[in-house]
């Protein structure tokens, strides 16, 4: 069976591609570990704002869902007029939780295209890389068949 002895220069190559490798993935992990701690400490800002936004839905404390808010007005707890208005809050109080969703700026859209981007520059080095392996692969494929099929008219007589 053919066996492939790699080149001094295949060998340089192969490990300046693995090398390439691991430090576009150490940098993207930096990058993914600053843009959690950036949205982190934002969003742990926005907490502290939001929780002061959200005290004016006070009243909504009592009750864990609207079917409560419609039992409460079942047994003449509340009125009708107190019911509606509480509902109303209630989804007031929904439509404000769901708007403020998760935390997103220029800052974050820049890291994020910066993981994106990462290692970019070196897409050239990487695809001759890859494009030498798939050559190689192919041509090592290519002698094996030649092998098997000389040993098939050598055991067989085919010429």
């Amino acid at each position: 069976m053919a066996q492939f002895v790699p080149s001094t220069d295949y060998i340089e190559k192969e490990q300046e591609y693995k090398a390439i490798k691991k430090d576009i993935s150490t940098a993207c992990e930096i990058i993914y570990d600053g843009l959690l701690r950036y949205k982190k400490k934002m969003l742990r800002a926005r907490s502290k704002k939001q929780a002061e936004d959200l005290s004016v839905f006070a009243e909504l404390d009592n009750y864990a869902s609207p079917r409560e808010i419609q039992d409460a007005y079942g047994w003449e707890i509340i009125t009708e007029t107190e019911m509606d208005r509480l509902n109303e809050m209630w989804n007031a109080r929904e439509q404000f939780i769901n708007s403020s969703g998760k935390f997103e700026n220029r800052v974050t859209q820049i890291l994020e295209r910066a993981i994106q981007g990462c290692g970019d520059m070196f897409t050239e080095t990487l695809d001759e890389f890859e494009e030498t392996e798939r050559t190689r692969k192919e041509e090592i494929k290519q002698i094996e068949k030649e092998l098997r099929d000389s040993y098939y008219n050598w055991k067989y007589g085919n010429t």
